[in-house]
């Protein structure tokens, strides 16, 4: 299909084009072999596609198609919304909780367990990250500043 007329031959044929246009793809077939051909080849199949017996579908024939389109899977967009519905998430939901509650009083003991030292550091955390800012690298270097107050006074 080289010819910009060629995309516009079954309309022609059919007769579904305005009569402006159908007189100029008339005009141009006079011209065009590409064109004449491709006219002749839909023409033929028309006429052979009329010489085949009608279908007639048997009374089943709808049942049997919508049958077979639900067997099919649902799409994975179908799929992945049926995961959002209360009926999965509200169950899911109760297990993380359960799940949370089961490990929080096991972390609460590992917290009174833990180097008091260490505790203290993460109460103080914000405090830590000020002295990281300002460069302060050692514990020793921290206590220094801690005590400044004192040292002041002397």
């Amino acid at each position: 299909m080289s010819c910009t007329f060629e995309e516009e031959l079954t309309a022609f044929i059919d007769g579904e084009l305005p009569p402006s246009r159908h007189a100029e793809v008339a005009v141009h077939l006079g011209a065009c072999a590409q064109c004449q051909s491709t006219e002749a080849l839909l023409r033929g199949t028309l006429a052979n596609m009329a010489l085949l017996p009608e279908f007639v579908p048997l009374p089943n024939t709808r049942h049997q198609v919508l049958a077979r389109v639900d067997a099919l899977p649902p799409p994975l967009k179908e799929r992945l919304l049926a995961l959002l519905r209360p009926r999965v998430w509200v169950p899911a939901l109760g297990l993380a909780a359960v799940a949370v509650l089961a490990v929080y009083p096991r972390s609460q003991q590992a917290m009174h367990e833990a180097d008091p030292g260490a505790l203290e550091l993460a109460a103080n955390l914000e405090l830590v990250e000020d002295y990281d800012v300002v460069g302060l690298d050692s514990f020793e270097d921290m206590e220094v500043v801690t005590h400044l107050h004192e040292l002041e006074v002397q």
